[in-house]
C-alpha cells in the first residue's frame, strides 16, 4: 500500500482508478498507453467508498483534469438480503440456497411468528413461503400482521403464494413480485428468486451506496470493471495489446465478489442451447457466487458439494489431499485464499463445459488454444497448476491450452484506456 504524497507525473498521464471489492488499484498510464506504476490500497470498509478514494486521490501529486482520470469499479462485495418465510427450514432453505447461487449474502432467516426487533440492514427483504393454493390462510394472516418498516432495507421483494400477491402489493405498493419459487407443489418449481438476485446483483455493481456518491462528487463516468476487462481482452484477441492472445482463448478475471469468463465464441459447442448472439466473436458470462471474498461462503459450499471434489484436490495439493478430501467434507478445513482461488477456477471450467448456468453456452474446451487470467485473486496461481485443472475437463488425448497470468493487470489498462470501445 501507498503512504503520503506519490510521485509526480507528467501532464501527458493519466490516472486509472478500480475500486474492487478488497482492494483499490490506482495507476499511471502514459500517453502511448504504457503502465508506468502502480499502487494498491486494501479497501477501508469503514471509511465508505467515496470518503476512501477522494484520500487516495488527495495523496497522489497528479496535474489531472477532469479528462485525465479513469473510473471502474467492481465493487459490489454482494447483494445483502433478509429472508422472512413460514418455515426456516424448508421455505426458508430453499430462497436462502437461491440467493446463495445468485451471488447474494443470505443476512438473516426469520420466521414471520419469530422476528427480531432489531434486525441488520440489507438491500433486499424477501418475503416468501407457502405453495399457490387459493386455501391459504396462515401465510394470509400472517402478511396482514407483516410489519416491514420494522427493518432496514432497500427494497422489498415477494415471491410467496401468488394468490396473495395482490393481496402484498395492495399493502405494499413499492413491493416487487416475483414468481412463487414453490408454485402449486411441494419442490422448488422455478428459479425466479435466483433471477431477480443476481439481475439486481449485476444492476447494483456501480450504484453501491459509497461509489454513487463518488460519482455525485467526480465528473467523470464510472463503468464496470468486467466491461473494462472484456474490452482489453478484446484488444489482446485482435493483436492490438502487447499481451498475445492468439487462437480461440477465454479470459478468467478472479476476484472477491465475481469470477467472470471472457470469451472468444467458436469454443462455444454446435449443439448449445444457449448461443452468443449473432455476429459477436467476443463475449462474457459473470459468475456472481464465486469469489474469495465476498462470496467466500458460497464458493466454499460448492466446491464442498461437488461430486469431483478429491480429483480437484488430487490436482491442487501434493500431499495429503485425501485428509484434505475428509476434512473438507466435514467441515473442519478452512481453504486459503490460494486454494479457494483455483476452486473458483474450478468450479468456473465445469459450469462452462455443461453450460450449468442461465444463459450460459456448453463451451468445448478442448478448441481453447490459450488462457489468460487476471484479477486479484489469481496473482498467487501456478500455470501448470492450472493446466493440470484444465485438464480434467479436456478428452484423454487432448492438450492443455498455454497459460499467461496477467500479473500486472495490463488488460485491465488497455481495457480502460480503450477511446470510444472502438473494437466491437
Amino acid at each position: 500500500m501507498a503512504a503520503g504524497k506519490q510521485q509526480s507525473h507528467s501532464a501527458n498521464s493519466r490516472l486509472a482508478i478500480d475500486i474492487g471489492s478488497t482492494v483499490i488499484k490506482v495507476a499511471h498510464i502514459g500517453h502511448g498507453g504504457e503502465l508506468l506504476n502502480q499502487d494498491f490500497y486494501p479497501r477501508d470498509h469503514k471509511a465508505g467508498i467515496a470518503k476512501q478514494v477522494e484520500s487516495i486521490l488527495d495523496q497522489v501529486d497528479f496535474p489531472f483534469i477532469e479528462r485525465d482520470i479513469l473510473i471502474c469499479s467492481s465493487a459490489n462485495g454482494g447483494l445483502r438480503v433478509g429472508i422472512i418465510c413460514l418455515s426456516k427450514h424448508f421455505s426458508g432453505a430453499e430462497l436462502r440456497n437461491q440467493a446463495l447461487a445468485a451471488g447474494a449474502n443470505p443476512i438473516f432467516i426469520h420466521e414471520f411468528d419469530n422476528q427480531n426487533s432489531n434486525p441488520a440492514p440489507v438491500d433486499i427483504l424477501l418475503i416468501g413461503g407457502g405453495i399457490d393454493c387459493e386455501d391459504s390462510s396462515p401465510l394470509a394472516e400472517r402478511l396482514r400482521r407483516f410489519q416491514p418498516h420494522d427493518h432496514h432495507f432497500g427494497t422489498l421483494v415477494y415471491a410467496g403464494n401468488k394468490y396473495l400477491a395482490n393481496q402484498f402489493k395492495k399493502q405494499f405498493p413499492e413491493a416487487v413480485i416475483i414468481p412463487n419459487p414453490f408454485s402449486d407443489t411441494l419442490q422448488c418449481q422455478t428459479h425466479s428468486v435466483f433471477e431477480a438476485l443476481r439481475r439486481s446483483y449485476l444492476d447494483d455493481l456501480i450504484y453501491k451506496k459509497g461509489v454513487s456518491e463518488l460519482r455525485n462528487n467526480l465528473p467523470v463516468a464510472i463503468r464496470p470493471t468486467p466491461e473494462a476487462v472484456n474490452h482489453g481482452f478484446r484488444r489482446a484477441v485482435f493483436n492490438r495489446s502487447t499481451i498475445d492472445a492468439g487462437g480461440p482463448c477465454i479470459l478468467i478475471d478472479i476476484g472477491g465478489a465475481t469470477t467472470d469468463v471472457h470469451y472468444t465464441v467458436e469454443i462455444i459447442r454446435d449443439d448449445s442451447d444457449d448461443r452468443p448472439s449473432a455476429g459477436s466473436s467476443i463475449s462474457r458470462y459473470v459468475f456472481t457466487d464465486l469469489g474469495i471474498a465476498s462470496s467466500h461462503d458460497n464458493a466454499v459450499l460448492q466446491i464442498r458439494n461437488h461430486p469431483r471434489i478429491y480429483e480437484f484436490l488430487s490436482q491442487v495439493i501434493e500431499e495429503d489431499a485425501r485428509e484434505t478430501y475428509q476434512l473438507l467434507l466435514e467441515g473442519e478445513y478452512r481453504l486459503s485464499a490460494k486454494l479457494l482461488s483455483y476452486a473458483c477456477l474450478f468450479l468456473c471450467l465445469d459450469r462452462f463445459a455443461g453450460g450449468k448456468g442461465p444463459g450460459l453456452p456448453v463451451a468445448d474446451l478442448g478448441k481453447v488454444a490459450q488462457v489468460l487470467l487476471t484479477g486479484g485473486a489469481a496473482q498467487t496461481l501456478n500455470p501448470e497448476t492450472i493446466k493440470h485443472i484444465f485438464s480434467l475437463f479436456l478428452p484423454e488425448a487432448g492438450n492443455p491450452p498455454r497459460i499467461y497470468i496477467d500479473r500486472r493487470y495490463q488488460i485491465w489498462v488497455d481495457g480502460i484506456t480503450w477511446k470510444d470501445n472502438a473494437i466491437t
